[in-house]
């Protein structure tokens, strides 16, 4: 498991993965609530601040977005 794990702990390899999903799974979050066929629903995005994946910076900046209504931090919680 360490032979997995270290790689991805070390700074950097959240933005490097996280693209690398992104990209392979499609659009990017951001750009599916900024789609003008976004449905008339207010969303709710909830993350945990110990998430090595997910940058917690761009997950606040989605608050900027008209869909979203709330961004909601989960202290010391990960992915």
């Amino acid at each position: 498991v360490d032979v997995l794990l270290t790689p991805l702990l070390s700074p950097g390899a959240s933005d490097v993965v996280f693209d690398t999903l992104s990209y392979s799974a499609g659009p990017l979050p951001e750009q599916q609530l900024n789609e003008e066929s976004f449905p008339d629903t207010p969303v709710w995005i909830v993350y945990g601040s110990k998430d090595p994946w997910t940058p917690a910076a761009r997950v606040e900046k989605m608050q900027d977005l008209s869909s979203v209504e709330k961004v909601i931090r989960l202290d010391g919680v990960g992915h």
